[in-house]
């Protein structure tokens, strides 16, 4: 039976299908409305904060266009306080007018026409989890149209009946729709879609055979860790805010929650990375769907500042010696200095090249060096602190994303969202000192995208945060479309294992085990559990909930959108250092000294 319209196809995909359209002919002015002359759209989009609904269907409240082949559809931005990009993830081989990329962030809205029947995704380069999409559907032919091949924006093509295809339907399945989020507070995670035809490669199937359902299972690590550690939880709906988003405090001791840091009367929007001060007094709370940086008081919970840096600020961190702060602009081309304190106050930018768009920067153990992954050019930026000299180095990557830093200053590992051509996921390796890219490390060289197999260690896709552990011995990586942590030996440069992760996982740092060695924290966005990694063992040592199940005022998403992660105390050398020259002072807290007195002397760095 031939389709003859889309109602029917639109109220099952209303609650869960993916994030909608983009921007046109990124070639145009930026900041003018893009159309093309004579078109006029057939539905409209609408960019937002929402988690999930991102891009919402004014008219349904979905995050889906279906559309015939020759409408179009319009894009414009309404309620977000920041800028994006638009640019083509995937699309059918051969399509006309994409791939759309834009060079940079704005604010401006797009009309734009498809013709090629088949499935289109697009991304945000800034804020890459911003996936959306649009189907061109034939009526002429039976179920939705997903196309037979995609073209990926890294250049390589795909049969959309490949596991890799399947993948990125079931990734944004889960990433669209709060309802199919891992709620550890439930027995099962059961992603269940419903019985609608879809037709890919000349062939129609049900969605639902890309139903799934897996146990949950928290579990606390059997050794106790040092201290806390602090997950930013963007997505949790607050009342008394219309944005998104609270820091929440763990111990370590008990692996109970704390609190959580909302930021109630200063309507703290999507926390996304945070660090401390050198006496672990405030912390620097970044607003990645904002222009704002808010400082609150540990122990309290207090908001002391809010400071307008730029759009997006993405990673904020400090410089050991001095403790100025570094906050990367992610939808700018520079890193914002600020001085330390309840109440910073600006001391200038770094710029880090045009069309940058600085993410996840990271900083030498000895304050030398300071390095940004440049999510829009494709390249990182080396700079030399003292004077404050910038090298740009292509690395040939698309989207690079996070940075870690051996302990010695010498090398930097850069996390590559969508690899580096043909390489579909990887780390570069730099040179710091000699500003050169070393080599890439495959993440993904033992999977086979078109079958799934998996034959040794290295499969990780998409990855993300990806620091260097303390000690320097391994790059622990979340990878978040294929569910992994991988682990890399700093020696050989080689993925030594890979292990079980959860959807959407993103955020990664160390923390101090009790009696030696070091913790891995693992956050991510579409599950409230927090998955903590045995660095000694190399195994998964527990599963905690970040849900705070007694606080009335989360209304929505409890636990949900972890990405940022900060341990206390500060496990890397260079920052420990500083603090543990305050040891007797009188200007820590009780407890941190006690925190600090049982660490063992390898920990310590002795």
């Amino acid at each position: 039976m031939k389709k003859s319209a889309f109602t029917r196809f639109s109220l099952f995909l209303s609650w869960m299908l993916f994030l909608p359209l983009a921007r046109s002919s990124g070639q145009q002015g930026e900041e003018a409305i893009l159309s093309q002359a004579g078109i006029l759209p057939t539905a409209t989009l609408e960019m937002t904060d929402e988690p999930g609904t991102w891009f919402k269907n004014p008219v349904r409240g979905d995050a889906l266009a279906v559309i015939k082949p020759g409408e179009a559809v319009l894009i414009k931005m309404t309620d977000t306080n920041t800028e994006h990009t638009i640019t083509s993830l995937l699309w059918p081989v051969g399509a006309k007018g994409v791939p759309v990329d834009q060079e940079k962030p704005s604010s401006s809205s797009v009309t734009v026409q498809l013709t090629e029947p088949g499935l289109y995704v697009f991304t945000c380069k800034v804020h890459p989890y911003m996936f959306g999409a649009v189907i061109v559907d034939d009526p002429a032919t039976d179920g939705l149209d997903l196309g037979s091949q995609w073209e990926l924006l890294t250049g390589a093509k795909i049969p959309v009946t490949s596991d890799l295809a399947k993948k990125l339907l079931r990734t944004f399945f889960v990433a669209t729709t709060p309802s199919l989020w891992r709620d550890y507070r439930k027995p099962t995670w059961d992603v269940t879609l419903p019985d609608i035809p879809v037709r890919a490669g000349g062939k129609t199937f049900s969605l639902r055979t890309l139903s799934f359902s897996a146990s949950n299972k928290l579990f606390s690590p059997p050794v106790p860790g040092v201290g806390e550690v602090w997950v930013d939880t963007q997505f949790e709906k607050i009342s008394g805010k219309t944005k998104f988003g609270s820091a929440t405090e763990l111990d370590t001791t008990t692996w109970k929650i704390l609190k959580k840091v909302k930021g109630i009367p200063t309507n703290l929007n999507h926390p996304h990375n945070m660090w401390t001060d050198v006496a672990y007094q405030y912390i620097y709370q970044t607003e990645w769907f904002d222009k704002r940086m808010q400082v609150f008081d540990r122990q309290k919970g207090n908001i002391t500042s809010v400071i307008h840096v730029g759009n997006s600020p993405s990673h904020v961190m400090t410089r050991p010696g001095t403790d100025t702060l570094y906050v990367a602009i992610n939808g700018e081309e520079r890193v914002v200095k600020l001085s330390p304190g309840a109440n910073p106050s600006p001391m200038g930018a770094i710029p880090t090249g045009p069309h940058t768009g600085p993410h996840g920067h990271w900083l030498s153990d000895d304050g030398k060096w300071l390095i940004t992954p440049n999510a829009l050019a494709g390249s990182v930026s080396v700079v030399e602190l003292d004077s404050e000299k910038v090298t740009e180095i292509p690395i040939g990557a698309v989207i690079p994303i996070a940075v870690g830093m051996t302990p010695d200053g010498k090398r930097a590992y850069i996390a590559n969202f969508l690899g580096t051509p043909p390489k579909v996921s990887t780390l570069s390796v730099i040179d710091v000192e000699a500003k050169r890219k070393v080599e890439d490390i495959d993440l993904a060289a033992d999977y086979d995208p078109l079958t799934g197999k998996v034959n040794g260690p290295a499969y990780g896709l998409l990855p993300i945060q990806t620091p260097v552990s303390p000690d320097g011995k391994y790059v622990v990586t979340a990878n978040t479309l294929s569910q992994t942590i991988t682990i890399v030996d700093t020696k050989t440069n080689r993925v030594l294992k890979q292990l079980p992760a959860e959807p959407g996982v993103h955020g990664v740092e160390y923390g101090f085990k009790k009696g030696g060695g070091y913790y891995a924290y693992v956050a991510s966005k579409f599950s409230n559990a927090l998955t903590v990694v045995d660095l000694d063992r190399l195994e998964i040592a527990g599963k905690v909930l970040l849900a705070d199940t007694q606080d009335s005022q989360i209304q929505a998403y409890n636990g949900f959108g972890g990405q940022g992660v900060l341990t206390i105390p500060v496990p890397m050398q260079g920052w420990l250092r500083e603090t543990l020259k305050l040891v007797g002072s009188g200007k820590l807290p009780t407890h941190v000294e006690q925190w600090l007195a049982i660490l063992t002397p390898l920990q310590k760095g002795l």
